[in-house]
């Protein structure tokens, strides 16, 4: 049988770039992979199946009470500082706990936009009978045609970074039929081809095809950016209900001494109403001052209860804080009125446009803009892909070859093994190349894409000044606060003198009869009113810090918090004060 007599010619030099092909386009193949897909597990690797099937390790945390809070509480009271406070929120507070998932959830957005680069394998495997008559048996020898197919198709593609394609074909097919014309029955066909696409204008290059994944790493920051912004949220609001537990429970003291005062001042009465000098009348007078006075500690008393169960809900996880029965000792001193006096505000304007959260998640927003906009021009462009193949076929089975007489012989035989052989060895190779061009007449989805994108970016860029401006506010709006809490002290302390001073000046004159126990009684109601305004005062400036903190962006700086570690929820803040920015804003 001529037809499959084959026939290896002298091997020349183009011939060994033709056995060449294969190697270089395996080669190539293993190069892009390393290079483009960095290091992803690629089937059948060890470890492909639990990097890629596995389901994915979460961390949780089984104990309801931290270690670190049990460290803190000892004979029935939960000595805290500012410091340990935020620790124990960050770790324990079941809103923080939730707003940790987002940064690891965005993690793993980013693994997925890698699946367009994901090697793929696909096989086919099919088998199939058919019969069909036929009006006459001349080209046959039979009147109905019997045919039973068996194929093996293997598919292997990739699409790199680049946007270049790449794919291996491996088709076999098994053939047999009744026709007794015939020349291979059965007949075994292979075809191994292996074809490069690279597009040369649309979707050329790295950044219309990781468009996805690099708009995924600046999502992930985004979001990294948001729970900071969430967390140091979270720390203002604890630092806050931190000074006002200070001052509720100081604020007791103060209210508790008005109450002894005015119940040694009735005391003083019933004596002097014993031995006559004094009216029975201001002895009434003296025990309604005792049970306004109280009213106000019991106010006082219960307004605390609930600042600590609130404190207790933030920094542990249990269902009912109540079930922590110790009573909290904030430990922290108020803040100096001497500090923040070198404070330099154009500075900390400047520092807060570079270190707030809400800039950085505007500015990576801006980013993910300028993608689209790159990404929306280039689809703009004609598409242009040039594809190159290079493949090759055998042909196998047992054979028939004409007699002189006309009649059919049975001939040369041959098996898949040969066919293989036949194969590999490329003695029927096939070459192509082809350039594919489509220019849109009229693209009004990408020319819409376009426009979108230039105007979302242009607005993005616009909030991004209307955030700086407003910023800028909230940072000498907190410094004016802060500065105004400062003169409220030296007011509140000033007062306070003056009232101690009156109220001892009312007493003489009350002991020289020259006054009564009701302006008594009013001196020391002034004295309490004065003393707990400085308290107040000196709260206030403290809370103030803590603002102007959080209106820098300086807050988890000022704590040595990370926000690695917040995510992890593993921390160990050393609390820091804040001077003056301008030694880089510490």
């Amino acid at each position: 049988m001529r037809e499959f007599e084959m026939h290896r010619p002298n091997v020349s030099a183009y011939q060994k770039m033709q056995a060449g092909m294969p190697l270089l386009v395996f080669l190539s193949y293993v190069i892009c992979s390393t290079h483009l897909i960095q290091a992803q597990a690629v089937f059948p690797l060890p470890g492909w199946f639990k990097n890629n099937i596995g389901r994915p390790a979460a961390d949780e945390k089984s104990k309801m009470v931290s270690d670190y809070l049990n460290s803190l509480n000892k004979d029935g009271k939960l000595s805290l500082t500012e410091a340990d406070v935020i620790r124990l929120v960050l770790e324990n507070n079941l809103d923080v706990v939730v707003e940790r998932y987002d940064p690891r959830l965005a993690f793993f957005d980013i693994e997925r936009a890698y699946t367009l680069f994901d090697p793929k394998l696909q096989f086919t495997l099919s088998a199939g009978r058919s019969t069909t008559p036929l009006p006459t048996n001349f080209l046959t020898g039979v009147n109905s045609l019997t045919d039973l197919q068996h194929m093996a198709n293997f598919t292997f593609s990739q699409l790199f970074q680049t946007g270049t394609q790449y794919q291996i074909e491996f088709d076999n097919a098994r053939q047999s039929s009744n026709n007794l014309r015939n020349l291979v029955n059965p007949l075994i066909s292979s075809s191994l081809r292996a074809t490069i696409t690279q597009p040369l204008l649309k979707n050329f290059g790295l950044l219309p095809n990781t468009r996805f994944i690099r708009i995924s790493r600046n999502n992930r920051d985004i979001s990294e950016h948001l729970f900071a912004q969430k967390i140091i949220d979270m720390i203002n609001l604890v630092q806050n209900l931190y000074w006002d537990l200070v001052f509720a429970r100081e604020d007791i003291k103060v209210k508790q001494r008005s109450l002894d005062l005015a119940t040694k001042t009735n005391e003083d009465n019933k004596r002097q109403v014993e031995i006559g000098t004094l009216a029975p009348i201001e002895v009434v007078k003296s025990e309604s001052e005792i049970a306004n006075r109280k009213e106000d500690l019991i106010v006082a008393e219960f307004t605390l209860k609930q600042m600590e169960d609130q404190m207790k809900k933030l920094i542990t996880s249990l269902g009912d804080p109540a079930q922590i029965t110790s009573s909290i000792e904030p430990l922290d001193p108020t803040l100096s009125p001497s500090a923040l006096k070198d404070f330099d505000l154009a500075q900390a304007v400047s520092y807060a446009i570079e270190a707030r959260p809400e800039i950085k998640q505007a500015r990576k927003q801006i980013e993910n803009g300028e993608i689209d906009i790159q990404y929306f021009r280039n689809q703009l462009l004609p598409r242009a892909d040039l594809s190159v193949s290079y493949g090759t076929a055998a042909l196998a089975g047992p054979s028939k070859v004409f007699a002189p007489d006309g009649t059919l012989l049975p001939g040369p035989v041959s098996g898949l093994e040969d066919n293989l052989h036949t194969l590999f060895r490329r003695d029927f190779p096939t070459y192509n190349a082809q350039i594919t061009v489509e220019i849109p007449i009229k693209n009004r989805s990408g020319q819409a894409d376009y426009a979108r994108a230039s105007i979302a970016k242009r607005q993005a860029e616009r909030n991004l000044k209307a955030l700086e401006q407003r910023i800028a506010l909230e940072v000498r709006n907190a410094h004016t606060q802060l500065e105004m809490n400062r003169a409220r002290i030296e007011a509140t302390q000033k007062a306070r003198e003056l009232a101690e001073k009156n109220l001892d000046a009312e007493q003489k004159k009350f002991q020289l009869g020259t006054s009564t126990i009701r302006f008594v009684l009013e001196e020391q109601r002034n004295l309490a009113v004065a003393q707990s305004n400085e308290l107040r005062a000196l709260v206030d400036f403290t809370k103030s810090k803590n603002d102007l903190e959080k209106a820098m962006g300086k807050t988890l700086e000022a704590h040595s918090i990370r926000i690695e570690d917040a995510i992890a929820g593993k921390i160990e803040p050393s609390k820091q004060s804040l001077t003056t920015p301008a030694a880089g804003g510490s």
